[in-house]
């Protein structure tokens, strides 16, 4: 913990009880200065809320580990040795917007580089081309229209073998990847505001699924903000791998994990279903099943009117 600046002063800010010592003894507030900077106050509530609580390590231990146990252990009344869930969901929140905020993309800096590169190489190559064509038939929109025509597998070969990329057909397959990276990383980025608004109706469809005598409504927001903690987190950790490939120049290893996320998020789902509602095996797997389709679809759809919105009032600001 940070050190603080004890007052010299021995009445309690809180309370106005003496202080004889570091804390108050009929509140418990510490008699330190109230003026702090922000710094400390930060890393005041990082450190104390990761290396004192002890419960904030048994916390992710159980979030990870073990699927649905964290949340039937609060609902036991175990609440004192775990983060409570709004707190944590709050907390992984705070450092999924963070995290990526100060990551640096490595691919900026040189992706403007390879792409205007290949197309001047690609320029060269036709403007070539024309150049040695004795009989003048050739011209560049001839040349893009019979490089399209080619299947796909051939679309980077002549007939005779010579290299065959045009600057239009790199500009474009540039622009589709541009368009398909930023859309991945724009529900990426929005995710946790999109779960955020979510949240609720996540929860309304677990407890219309399952056994509404046994598990309440409240009993499914506890399993939600627990399971959508596991989301978060697992993208956070996700994008800082990804960062760190993009700065190795190793982009392989990006679609494995992002498919293991995919796949262990879906595996975490069924088993803490199956563990939190105590239900039969097939029974849960199928209910999990619906849930996994309907709510997928529920959240690509408020993605999509949440990016429309987001066009709309940048369409009407500037205008």
């Amino acid at each position: 913990m940070g050190k603080h600046k004890i007052r010299h002063k021995k009445t309690c800010l809180n309370c106005g009880a003496f202080v004889e010592t570091h804390y108050c003894p009929k509140c418990g507030q510490e008699n330190s200065e109230s003026r702090q900077s922000f710094h400390h106050l930060f890393t005041h509530f990082v450190f104390d809320f990761i290396h004192y609580d002890s419960s904030f390590w048994r916390t992710v231990k159980y979030l990870f580990l073990s699927p649905g146990k964290l949340s039937i252990e609060y609902m036991n009344g175990k609440r004192k040795s775990y983060v409570n869930p709004f707190t944590l969901y709050i907390f992984i929140s705070f450092i999924t917007f963070f995290i990526p905020s100060v990551l640096p993309d490595a691919s900026k800096g040189n992706k403007n580089i390879v792409v205007e590169a290949e197309v001047d190489e690609a320029m060269k190559l036709r403007d070539s081309l024309i150049a040695t064509d004795t009989q003048g038939k050739l011209t560049a929109e001839k040349i893009d229209a019979k490089y399209k025509a080619l299947p796909q597998e051939k679309q980077f070969l002549s007939p005779d073998g010579i290299m065959y990329k045009t600057g239009l057909a790199i500009v474009e397959n540039s622009k589709d990847k541009q368009k398909n990276k930023e859309a991945i990383e724009f529900l990426i980025h929005n995710m946790p505001k999109v779960l955020f608004i979510y949240m609720p109706i996540f929860a309304f469809w677990l407890w219309l699924f399952h056994n509404k005598r046994k598990r309440f409504y409240f009993d499914s927001g506890v399993f939600t903000l627990h399971f959508f903690s596991v989301v978060l987190l697992s993208i956070t950790i996700c994008n800082i791998f990804t960062c760190l490939f993009d700065w190795i120049g190793t982009e392989w290893p990006t679609g494995l994990l992002w498919t293991f996320m995919i796949f262990y998020i879906t595996f975490y789902f069924f088993r803490g279903c199956r563990r939190f509602y105590d239900e039969n095996r097939f029974i849960s797997n199928l209910k999990s099943g619906i849930l996994v389709l309907i709510n997928s679809f529920m959240i690509i759809l408020i993605t999509t009117l949440y990016a429309i919105l987001g066009i709309y009032m940048v369409f009407v600001h500037h205008h």
